[in-house]
């Protein structure tokens, strides 16, 4: 799976070249510069979550005694950015437009897309969770599907509201995007899921925590939506 990460980064550096030239905009190059930032919060959720990698990969750096290894580092270039990319270029060429029924629709593409992500990298033992099943028949590798979904979905919203910006303001506002919706999907709408697997809570606590966290992603995903119909009727994009 690390020779096809690193094939997979190298293709979308390329063609956000292509973008750069033919829509005139660094905005692809940006949002792909954007996913090594966000990949600086690997070693906190590693922490957080109970996931570790394969020991065998190249640690770049630790954090928090968390190892931070090249494949994370490469992988997050493409991991969040490359639906909501492809997905700004429908909108640019008008094969997409933002609504409440299309974003609820490009969302449940966003979690496919994940689901797939995950199977490959639990087959292939690159990644694994301390705890693999959660209460109610949930798996905590669907939930960190449901969260990158939102993550992607949330940069998404990102690229729309600031792709008509300056150089400037775009490396500025969409460079740390990442980072942020990360810390604030899987930090703050996370947290029940994530204190009780801290605290080795018991059934009835985790499946308080597996609830809440489900209800909050649910709610952040309905406001992403939400925005991305109101900047539509609003003209903003």
């Amino acid at each position: 799976m690390e020779i096809a990460s690193i094939l997979l980064a190298i293709v979308c550096y390329g063609l956000a070249a292509y973008a750069w030239r033919r829509f005139q905009s660094p905005i692809f190059m940006i949002a792909l510069l954007s996913g090594h930032l966000g990949a600086l919060t690997i070693p906190l959720w590693s922490w957080l979550y109970g996931i570790s990698y394969r020991a065998d990969l190249s640690v770049a750096a630790t954090f928090m005694g968390q190892p931070l290894t090249w494949f994370v580092l490469i992988a997050s270039t493409w991991l969040y950015a490359l639906p909501a990319l492809l997905t700004l270029a429908l909108y640019q060429t008008h094969w997409w437009f933002p609504g409440y029924i299309t974003g609820a629709l490009t969302y449940a593409a966003f979690l496919i897309y994940h689901m797939l992500v995950e199977g490959l990298g639990l087959r292939t033992q690159t990644w694994s969770y301390r705890v693999a099943g959660l209460p109610f028949g949930v798996s905590n590798a669907l939930l960190t599907a449901l969260i990158a979904a939102l993550v992607s979905l949330a940069l998404l919203y990102a690229l729309l509201a600031v792709r008509h910006y300056a150089w400037p303001s775009l490396l500025m506002t969409l460079l740390p995007a990442t980072f942020l919706i990360l810390l604030l999907v899987r930090g703050l709408l996370g947290a029940p899921l994530w204190i009780v697997l801290m605290l080795d809570g018991r059934t009835w606590a985790l499946q308080i925590g597996a609830l809440s966290a489900l209800a909050l992603l649910l709610w952040g995903v309905h406001i992403v939506i939400s925005g991305l119909r109101r900047m539509n009727r609003s003209g903003v994009i």
